[in-house]
């Protein structure tokens, strides 16, 4: 049954009772008039309070309504759009909420033309649940998101997975699934029983077709897009938004902090409403324009180890081609200097100088025993990563790749700073073989016989380890022709069973013209390894406009590379990558996430998920192509 108007005149006196400081108006904006309670008008700084799923302004802050936040601080609370008292167009005809696919877009923009209509021109959003989510939608969209001071958020999720909407289904029947407690509260707000029915079966459908037309996208682009300064609460005993939620969310919004309540449960800012005023209105107070400004404390740079840490390299390296690590782990035990002489047949002071330096720098472990030898052994991370034998070896990569190629590069990087310049002759010289390879079948699980095209595939590692580990998978390796015929000549080494199902293109991945070579809609995966970072940056909303082509609906472009984070800041070691490409491809992009996200999205591609693969070097992002 429909709300009706009596009982809404109603429910506005009952309110304007029990919140006798908030006032209680009608706020006509976007062809809807709202309900808004408004704790302190003329307060310097208004907040705008957008509630959870189903809520509003009274069911979801009703504590703040009645305590506030602060002196300093105005409260906006509103119903959303169909929901409770916000249930008449502009011309006065009655309505219950729709739940369209860019809903939580529509509730930002309302609450952006709330304030509007109240004269805010500059406010924070505080936002609960689906609300932290319409939150996002609002500080991050171009058209308003400059009013937006700072951001709140607290319950919400830039994602649904499949066990979100398992816990969705599983309260969809109100009568049977909910708390007489919330059944009674959310029924009283909307107008009965069966209108809370209606609303919850439409919410549930709509969660269920973002997770399954739009691969559970709820804001992950818009994330990358907000640059207020964030607050992101979390309480750790919350069963409804799991942790990994918050801490993604923290993770890709620039200049944002977390903070977990250990007790705290999905309605924390109810149960811990004094904990959480102090919180929220510490971090709106804050005067700081940048969460990063440096501290007098913070620890200084060491100029000494950055001067001379080409040295520590070229020492490892240097262990590495004469073949130290092997020769001391090929020792039960700890290896004498004699053992290390013989294996690697080198001899004299040289040698010593070289182990010294190793020891400096804790790539190799000495002590002297009681007859006063000089015994060296390998310490855990030296065994695991710089020894042949070992499973996690990648030896091979240090000396070959960043040392005989990039170093080479990188002797003359000023110049090429400077002039723009490439130091000799470009990318296709050298490919990788790491990184992606234990990563790459889980990432493209989703199609058991999967087709995929290998974008500047160098050598076809990726291809040819994926069509090891998938049974029924192919794959096409386009690369530049003088590339190709090696990426063929190792493709031929393999088993029949690999080789037959690994193909080569040569062209050109940057000329949109040679990919009509590429017939549209035949791949399910596009994988774009150390691309990206390595072409002109004008060529890449070209490369990812021909990625989309390529995919079957549904598909997915998988793009790995050394990424900065949002912020510039680091991590150091992505950032060193970063330089060295430019060797490379002097006119590249530097690359952090919301660059690249907001290309792919401008392509058409959704629910970009960024996953961290090298720690503190190379992420990937996974663009779906929507189904049709």
């Amino acid at each position: 049954m429909l709300t009706s108007t009596t009982s809404s005149l109603t429910r506005r006196r009952f309110l304007q009772r029990r919140y006798l400081s908030a006032v209680s108006r009608e706020v006509n904006a976007r062809n809807c008039r709202f309900h808004v309670l408004h704790k302190n008008p003329d307060a310097p700084h208004q907040i705008l309070c957008l509630p959870g799923s189903l809520g509003t302004a009274s069911t979801d802050f009703s504590v703040q309504l009645s305590s506030g936040i602060g002196e300093k601080f105005g409260l906006v609370a509103i119903d959303p759009r169909g929901l409770g008292n916000s249930n008449m167009t502009s011309d006065g005809k009655q309505f219950v909420r729709e739940y369209p696919a860019d809903f939580y877009l529509q509730d930002a923009l309302d609450g952006a033309g709330i304030m509007k209509a109240l004269g805010y021109n500059e406010y924070s959003v505080m936002g609960w649940s689906d609300g932290a989510n319409a939150a996002m939608h609002l500080a991050a969209n171009k058209e308003v998101k400059d009013a937006v001071k700072k951001l709140v958020v607290f319950g919400g999720n830039s994602y649904v997975t499949e066990e979100d909407i398992e816990a969705y289904e599983a309260v969809r029947d109100v009568s049977k699934s909910w708390s007489e407690r919330m059944r009674k509260d959310k029924s009283a707000a909307h107008g009965g029983l069966e209108t809370l029915q209606i609303l919850n079966d439409r919410y549930t459908d709509a969660m269920r077709k973002i997770l399954y037309d739009y691969n559970g996208d709820v804001c992950l682009t818009e994330l990358h897009n907000i640059t207020c300064p964030t607050l992101i609460l979390h309480g750790a005993l919350d069963v409804i938004c799991h942790e990994y939620h918050a801490q993604y969310i923290a993770k890709h919004i620039t200049n944002s902090k977390l903070e977990v309540l250990e007790e705290g449960k999905h309605n924390l800012h109810m149960k811990y409403a004094d904990q959480f005023r102090t919180i929220v209105g510490d971090f709106l107070t804050d005067s700081q324009e940048n969460n990063y400004q440096e501290d007098d404390d913070e620890p200084q740079p060491d100029i000494d180890h950055i001067a001379y840490g080409f040295m520590g390299s070229k020492s490892l390296f240097a262990a590495l081609r004469v073949g130290i690590f092997d020769a001391i782990d090929s020792v039960d035990g700890s290896a004498t200097f004699n053992d290390i002489e013989t294996a690697c047949d080198i001899s004299g002071e040289r040698l010593k100088t070289l182990l010294s330096a190793c020891v400096a720098l804790k790539l190799i472990r000495r002590r002297i025993d009681e007859n006063g030898t000089d015994l060296f052994h390998l310490p855990k991370a030296s065994s695991k990563q710089l020894v042949r034998t070992s499973r996690q070896y990648w030896g091979d990569y240090l000396s070959m790749q960043v040392d005989g190629q990039f170093y080479n590069r990188l002797a003359d990087i000023d110049n090429t700073i400077k002039h723009g310049t490439e130091a000799s002759h470009g990318y296709e010289s050298w490919f990788d073989t790491y990184a992606l390879h234990k990563r790459l079948p889980e990432l493209a699980s989703d199609f058991p016989s999967m087709r995929m095209l290998d974008v500047g595939g160098g050598s076809g590692a990726f291809s040819i380890v994926t069509s090891r580990v998938i049974q029924d998978a192919t794959a096409v390796v386009l690369d530049l022709p003088n590339v190709i015929e090696t990426t063929k000549s190792i493709i031929s080494e393999e088993e029949e069973s690999v080789r037959s199902r690994v193909s080569t293109l040569a062209l050109s991945a940057t000329d949109p013209g040679s990919w009509e070579n590429v017939q549209d809609e035949s791949f399910d995966v596009v994988l774009l390894s150390y691309v990206s970072g390595s072409i002109p940056s004008e060529a890449l909303a070209g490369l990812y406009s021909n990625t989309f082509r390529a995919l079957k609906p549904g598909g997915k472009a998988i793009i790995h590379d050394f990424f900065l984070s949002n912020d510039g800041r680091g991590p150091p070691n992505a950032a060193l990558w970063a330089l060295a490409h430019i060797s490379v491809n002097p006119t590249g992009m530097g690359l952090i996430p919301k660059r690249v996200i907001n290309i792919l999205s401008e392509q058409g591609f959704i629910a970009p998920r960024v996953h961290e693969l090298i720690p503190g070097m190379t992420k990937v992002i996974v663009a779906k192509k929507k189904n049709v």
